[in-house]
């Protein structure tokens, strides 16, 4: 059993799960919320959280509402492996909620999935460079972050979650991008206007900070639309790995008291090929991965569409991996059938 927890980023706007007000409005394309959603992947069981008001005082109470649900989700409801999720101040948030984890419950995390994070308040980490290190428990760690000095976004913030407590544990891809901070999160700025007087200017001005951006609003959207086209893969491939992980823990588990009947081929040999069947009851077919072949190549000889290389690489992302271009000899390849590859488009 998989699960996500997520804590969404700071705003000043009211809304509960209960009482539904703008925030939920704000932030329903939320990168967090989509994710809880499972838009992306089919997690198990999900939780999610409104962000941080805009005090910050808040972030702590949150992070140990998170940390409680996972905490009960593995004693009491199977969860065997768990992602978190979080943006801006419910980034910094999540990142506590591993390093708790670790330290009070021995509970690993899979994915770390971190939108912009920031910590701006005393209640959680350091209380001077407020910047916890993420705990070696985890092990992964999928980071977009905003190009401050490109975008002039969100200049009075610093970062965090850009420090490993052990990087030879924990693999960490993290990229920076041409978007505001909101845009980092699912949240895109619709228009640019002056803070105070609302009147329409050619770029973003965030509240609060002295200076416009230098990011339009059709950049921002357009900025937001590649921050979750890079972590869609990452995330996919984490949670494919993560299942296959857990697949092999259960198949080499001991059962005390029952044995493995030996497989006999007619006549009595031991042995002999059992083939793979789908649902349907069609034979799988695979393909092993020679020096020299590329994907779209392999998608013209079984579909005779070079194209088709897309879909054939999101029904085997968990063993080739985020990048489609990087396939290696001796991989073994499920090549569906035409029918069962529309799945993956």
């Amino acid at each position: 059993m998989i699960i996500f927890a997520g804590v969404d980023g700071t705003s000043a706007e009211t809304g509960t799960a209960e009482l539904p007000g703008d925030y939920q409005r704000s932030f329903h394309q939320s990168f967090v919320n989509r994710l809880q959603r499972n838009e992306l992947v089919d997690f198990d069981d999900t939780w999610y959280l409104r962000g941080p008001y805009t005090s910050g005082l808040d972030t702590a109470e949150r992070a140990r509402a998170c940390f409680n649900w996972v905490k009960a989700s593995f004693k009491h409801n199977g969860a065997k492996a768990v992602f978190l999720g979080g943006y801006s101040r419910g980034a910094a948030a999540v990142i506590e909620v591993a390093k708790w984890l670790k330290v009070e419950e021995n509970i690993p995390v899979e994915c770390l999935v971190l939108f912009d994070a920031v910590d701006r308040t005393n209640t959680l980490g350091d209380p001077y460079f407020r910047n916890t290190r993420i705990v070696d428990t985890v092990r992964k760690v999928i980071h977009p972050r905003r190009n401050q000095i490109s975008t002039h976004s969100r200049l009075t913030f610093g970062s965090c979650g850009g420090t490993l407590e052990d990087p030879s544990k924990t693999v960490e891809f993290y990229k920076y991008f041409f978007a505001t901070h909101g845009g980092l999160g699912g949240v895109p700025w619709t228009k640019a206007a002056h803070p105070t007087t609302g009147l329409p200017l050619p770029t973003i001005w965030e509240f609060g900070e002295p200076f416009p951006t230098y990011v339009t609003p059709a950049r921002d959207q357009a900025g937001a639309m590649d921050v979750w086209s890079w972590t869609k893969p990452h995330v996919a491939y984490a949670f494919h790995q993560c299942k296959e992980r857990l697949a092999r823990e259960v198949e080499t588990r001991p059962h005390p008291g029952f044995e493995i009947p030996e497989r006999t081929m007619p006549g009595g040999g031991v042995g002999g090929h059992v083939p793979e069947r789908g649902h349907d009851g069609r034979e799988k077919r695979h393909y092993i991965v020679k020096s020299g072949d590329w994907l779209s190549k392999i998608a013209e000889k079984y579909y005779g569409d070079m194209m088709k290389y897309i879909p054939l690489h999101k029904a085997n992302i968990g063993v080739i991996g985020p990048d489609a271009n990087k396939i290696e000899p001796n991989q073994k390849l499920w090549i569906p059938y035409p029918d069962e590859l529309r799945k993956f488009k």
